[in-house]
């Protein structure tokens, strides 16, 4: 998972008044909430807003006849990057500091840019400013940014009347804040059971030990240290079932208001840009291009996975019926705890015993050095200022040149994202500033027990790690609008996704799974046997994401505009549909669902990405993993053109055709 996309960031969410006082007209209308917000959003934040402003006053005021590349596209693209920057350090804040109160501000910096953002892409002035500039003798690069450019302005609505602009700033600011607050709700709503230690039998030995039972009770929490072990070990259904209710009930009901609220406020701002719904206009920029083009693709994904997901539901309840004889049904609690037990008993896979040679200082270790040689990498540990002490900094340098800084924030604590994402803090600009990122995970922490990651986890860590290094690479160009990871959002995922594939590599994983008692190098027998045992489960974990997907769309599909909208109901009959698994009684899943905020409408993007990558995989399939021409070919087609170019034609030329769905229907219909 990534954050931040640069036309969402900019057209479809923000709230607020901005925080700086201006000349114009339009910008005094905002100056009494302006001042009020000031002391919230920091001194950076205020410099950065002051700074676009006097770019955005330069643009309005340029004369027709010297629009130039120079004298518009130059102003235009540095306001860009200050607020680029800005967002990325409080998009980043708000999401791990430490300090609630930082945490605070960084929204309210938040807010206050991406009003401002919305402002300049309402903006008249501007955007004829930026469409008079001729650009036919203009390099390819120059096009597309001014390509790109136009249409970001369109689909915030700048050829609208007056009246229709200043709705559509107003819902704007509106759909921000209340998905801050739909965010926020899940952060910071960790819920916690209590059982007897008895209770967590089947759980690794490190896990016990760093859950010691206090007045002879244990604490379990819905953070993923402890949720994704219990789901997958614990012997004790009702352990299983109390944590993942918990876990399915976060931020309700808190969430079921502010969700309808924020499905409404996004369908009147697609109609009133002239979209029958959000779903139709949020495609409109991406490689899907159409609400039916995602409808489609959804039901025939469903399609293929099915029939792989009936297979799969027979033989988990086979395995449950040895355990409860006259169980009906798989029940979501039951996910992990089946596919692992039946890994076990058929592939002679144990997870638990795979945990043993995962831990994170030895993971860490060799993803870096693997990214190292297969991009011709080479990662530094530095000093710099960060917000918690367990947060380390790196330099990136290729073939000897610096190109990048990042840092890892990797451990769970009280009020940071619980999640696993890339955090872009800086793009990159040829000739003009270094990309940075943050990679945020909640990974175990040796510092607070073993240390050890399941497989899942580090291939978590290869996926995420693989997003950073795209965003560090892609900054040849000096547009912002093509630098980073600016390309089509469908397509964001799947440079991040064929990296996975090496984590299933026995050649790969021997350089640093290592034994955390013995030092012995993990078995190839066992990664055969992990690798073997991966293939079983494909059917219901797909499913399981058609049915997100599912409720990503069909809740922005327009019917959460109609007075008569349920959305218990309506969350209730798609996963009657598309989900492998009953409804859970008393949970309301779409409450925690936190990508309904960032993703909206388009969590399709993950299957379709998917596809992508798979497709893009079959020619390191045929040249070997490690094959460094093949590996430097891929780096330098499709991750350092970051959005020169559309997703279609990197792809093409490191195939050297157009990109086709068969590897993946391959591999999900056959395994």
């Amino acid at each position: 998972m990534l954050k931040l996309e640069k036309r969402h960031v900019v057209a479809a969410l923000g709230a607020c008044l901005v925080a700086c006082a201006s000349s114009n007209p339009e910008m005094a209308e905002a100056e009494d909430a302006a001042k009020k917000a000031a002391e919230d959003i920091g001194e950076d934040c205020r410099t950065a807003l002051a700074k676009a402003s006097a770019l955005r006053q330069t643009l309005q005021s340029v004369p027709k006849a010297d629009r130039s590349v120079a004298s518009v596209f130059g102003p235009y693209n540095e306001l860009w990057r200050h607020l680029s920057n800005a967002l990325g350090d409080a998009e980043l804040m708000g999401a791990v500091h430490p300090d609630p109160a930082r945490r605070s501000h960084a929204e309210a910096c938040d807010r206050a840019l991406k009003a401002f953002a919305n402002k300049v892409t309402l903006d008249r002035a501007v955007y004829e400013a930026v469409a008079g500039v001729d650009v036919k003798s203009a390099d390819a690069g120059t096009k597309r940014f001014a390509e790109k450019a136009l249409l970001e302005f369109r689909l915030s609505g700048v050829d609208k009347d007056e009246a229709t602009r200043k709705q559509l700033e107003k819902l704007h600011g509106e759909m921000v804040e209340i998905g801050q607050k739909f965010s926020r709700a899940i952060r910071e709503d960790v819920r916690k059971i209590e059982v007897k230690p008895e209770q967590l039998d089947g759980l690794p030995e490190d896990f016990i030990a760093a859950h010691p039972a206090k007045d002879g009770k244990v604490t379990l929490t819905t953070n993923y240290p402890d949720f994704f072990p219990i789901a997958t070990y614990a012997k004790d259904e009702a352990v299983r079932r109390d944590l993942t209710k918990a876990f399915l009930s976060r931020a309700y009901p808190d969430n079921e208001k502010t969700l309808v609220e924020l499905l409404r406020k996004r369908h009147a701002y697609a109609t009133l840009l002239g979209f029958e719904s959000w779903a139709d206009y949020v495609a409109k920029d991406k490689m899907s291009g159409s609400a039916k083009t995602i409808r489609d693709f959804t039901e025939q994904i469903a399609d293929i996975a099915r029939p792989r997901m009936e297979k799969d539901l027979q033989v988990l309840l086979a395995a449950k019926q040895k355990d409860v004889p006259d169980a009906k049904a798989i029940q979501t609690w039951d996910r992990f705890y089946y596919v692992q037990k039946v890994q076990a008993e058929q592939f002679g896979f144990d997870a638990a015993k795979a945990r043993a040679y995962f831990a994170y200082p030895e993971v860490k270790k060799g993803i870096l050095a693997l990214y190292g040689e297969l991009f011709g990498l080479e990662f530094k540990k530095v000093e710099r200022e960060v917000w918690h002490p367990s947060v380390e900094a790196f330099e990136m340098s290729r073939d000897g040149e610096l190109v990048g800084k990042f840092f890892f924030d990797m451990h769970p604590r009280d009020g940071k994202y619980g999640h696993a994402a890339m955090f872009p803090i800086r793009i990159g600009i040829d000739g003009g500033q270094l990309p940075e990122a943050s990679l945020v995970c909640n990974f175990p922490d040796p510092s607070q027990g073993s240390g050890l990651m399941d497989h899942g986890q580090v291939k978590t860590f290869f996926h995420e790690f693989g997003h950073l290094i795209h965003h560090l690479l892609a900054r040849g160009s000096k547009w912002t609008n093509q630098s980073g990871i600016n390309t089509e959002w469908d397509f964001v995922e799947a440079p991040s996704q064929i990296l996975e594939e090496w984590s299933w590599s026995t050649e790969v994983l021997q350089r640093f799974a290592k034994h955390h008692e013995t030092g012995e190098p993990i078995p190839a027998e066992l990664v055969e046997k992990m690798r073997a045992a991966s293939e079983f489960g494909i059917g219901v974990h797909i499913m399981r994401q058609v049915h997100y997907q599912a409720m990503s769309f069909y809740l922005h599909d327009g019917r959460a505009a109609k007075d008569d909208f349920d959305l218990f109901a309506t969350a209730k009959d798609l996963q009657a549909k598309y989900s492998p698994y009953p409804y859970a009684e008393g949970t309301h899943v779409y409450a925690s669902f936190g990508h309904l905020n960032g993703y909206s409408a388009i969590y399709y993007t993950y299957q379709w990405s998917l596809a992508l990558a798979k497709d893009m995989f079959t020619r390191f399939e045929k040249n070997g993993l490690m094959d460094g021409q093949t590996a430097r070919a891929y780096a330098d087609e499709v991750l350092v053109p970051g959005g020169s170019k559309p997703a279609a034609e990197l792809v093409k030329s490191f195939l050297g055709r157009p990109y086709n769905l068969d590897a993946y229907k391959k591999w999900l219909q056959e395994g």
